[in-house]
């Protein structure tokens, strides 16, 4: 027979304490980067303006340049084709656009994965927690061993849990990110629209 412990933790309790780490990690690097101090800066968003409401072109794009947010590549779209008719500017913006929601959703798709990947990995642990306990009784030829038979079905339970302890938080968050990211996009795009309008106040 199998040993029930090390069959536990080298295949099924380490791979579900990794994903556990990454979603961790996911989850720290998402809060500190979806700020909107960190999004939206003042100081930045000040400037520009500044900048642009005395025509000084140049100098709004080097404080683009230097901004590196999701906001300032937006901004540098929009000054790189002030001179160009509106429909361009919108065209060019909606691709920066589609470039700085990328920059949100950073991250995302492997939180996302591993809401899949855990609860499946859990289910596994099941599977074989299941089959080596229902072996125990076929080699025992009855329950002649129920302390073997109580730590198969223990480990397909602890599997099943540990998978969906995971998961579950790891969904909510990933729905709460994704939340997130897209009022960032909506207000961005709105900001957009108004150092457009400030910059080509007749169209």
């Amino acid at each position: 027979m199998f040993d029930n412990k090390i069959l536990l933790s080298e295949y099924f309790l380490y791979p579900l304490v990794l994903c556990s780490v990454i979603a961790i990690a996911i989850i720290i690097e998402r809060f500190y980067s979806l700020r909107k101090s960190k999004i939206f800066p003042q100081d930045f968003i000040v400037n520009i303006e500044e900048a642009i409401k005395k025509g000084d072109i140049e100098k709004a794009k080097k404080i683009c340049l230097a901004g590196g947010t999701p906001l300032a590549l937006i901004y540098l779209t929009i000054l790189e084709n002030y001179k160009n008719s509106i429909d361009t500017i919108k065209l060019e913006v909606e691709e920066s656009g589609r470039r700085a929601y990328l920059k949100l959703e950073k991250n995302l798709e492997g939180l996302s994965a591993i809401t899949t990947v855990a609860p499946l990995l859990g289910l596994l642990g099941t599977v074989v927690g299941m089959i080596k306990a229902l072996g125990a009784v076929s080699y025992e030829k009855g329950i002649g061993n129920p302390h073997l038979l109580a730590l198969g079905i223990s480990e397909a339970l602890y599997s099943t849990a540990l998978g969906l302890i995971i998961a579950v938080p790891s969904f909510l968050f990933y729905k709460y990110f994704i939340s997130k990211a897209f009022n960032f996009s909506t207000l961005m795009e709105d900001m957009a629209t108004r150092i457009i309008s400030n910059i080509k106040p007749e169209g």
